[in-house]
């Protein structure tokens, strides 16, 4: 499983990069950058293609993952976490080509909100330092797996994976 190691020693190395290089807590009128999970008033949601198939992004290229931990009414992502993390915030953001706005909302996270999609809280990967870049895909941290969204809501988890990893995806 030298590929397994690879993945965790890449994790760790852009988690130190990543906490020297983001901010904790990113706002809405915060400026969207590929270590930071802001989305400014009118920002959308949209859908681009790679290696995965459709996932859900940001406007401005940003991956967005969703927390097997999490559930559809809290993140379980906090301090170090939301740091390597940053969740999702915003107001009036919208559904651009190929994301459905039915499925846009919301949960309260600290003094503010996290945007959800389908259910499931929305963050960006700090790892992920390019536009398109998807290096957070099924990285098991913090007590869960971390999964990029297809448009229609549910994880999209990569081909060569089977159920290792001892946990599920909750089912909601």
């Amino acid at each position: 499983m030298g590929t397994r190691r690879f993945r965790t020693a890449v994790f760790f190395l852009a988690s130190a990069a990543g906490l020297a290089a983001c901010g904790y807590g990113a706002s809405a009128s915060t400026s969207s950058s590929a270590g930071g999970a802001a989305t400014g008033s009118g920002a959308k949601l949209t859908v681009e293609s790679n290696k995965y198939g459709k996932v859900l992004a940001l406007s401005s290229g940003q991956t967005l993952y969703m927390f097997t931990a999490d559930s559809p009414t809290a993140s379980k992502c906090n301090g170090s976490c939301a740091g390597l993390w940053p969740p999702v915030s915003g107001n009036h953001v919208v559904a651009g080509v190929g994301a459905k706005s039915s499925l846009i909302g919301s949960i309260p996270r600290g003094s503010g909100t996290q945007l959800t999609y389908d259910g499931h809280p929305l963050y960006t990967y700090a790892g992920d330092t390019s536009s398109g870049a998807v290096a957070g895909e099924g990285i098991n941290a913090y007590g869960g797996l971390w999964y990029v969204l297809g448009p229609g809501g549910t994880p999209v988890k990569p081909s060569s994976s089977t159920s290792s990893g001892g946990s599920s995806y909750g089912g909601y």
